[in-house]
């Protein structure tokens, strides 16, 4: 029961933030979903889309839930090959990936092998965005 309960929850949790209109009030704030996986993030945003633009546009939201995510959230992730399939649909500037280190559950010291397997696939520059310069810029380590 606990293997998807995390992430599934937070579909709820980005709802709520993005629905109370607290990142339209505050443009400038940033929040990150820690180890949350990313494989949940497009159809989540994609429903909350959906719901706006059929029923809910009257919340006071002038853009669309996916926007506010693109614009203000990221997501931490170690393994997710489903997320990592779909990054186009999530945002390469909202992913930062991590090992988890130094939990036991981390994917340390392996941490190449599982960045090799998951990122193999794109290309070097989208590749350093999740693994380095998405983290570096949201916590103010680079410009």
């Amino acid at each position: 029961t606990g293997v998807s309960s995390f992430q599934m929850n937070l579909i709820n949790i980005v709802a709520a933030v993005i629905g109370a209109a607290v990142l339209e009030r505050y443009p400038d704030i940033r929040i990150s979903f820690g180890e949350s996986g990313i494989g949940w993030l497009p159809y989540a945003l994609d429903r909350m889309d959906f719901e706006w633009e059929d029923r809910f546009r009257d919340l006071g939201l002038k853009m669309k839930p996916s926007d506010y995510w693109r614009r203000q959230c990221k997501a931490t992730f170690q393994f997710d090959r489903i997320g990592t399939k779909l990054i186009d649909d999530i945002g390469v500037e909202t992913l930062m990936w991590g090992s988890d280190y130094p939990h036991p559950d981390g994917v340390w010291p392996e941490s190449s092998k599982y960045i090799q397997e998951q990122f193999g696939h794109l290309p070097p520059d989208v590749t350093h965005k999740i693994v380095c310069e998405n983290a570096g810029r949201f916590y103010g380590l680079i410009t």
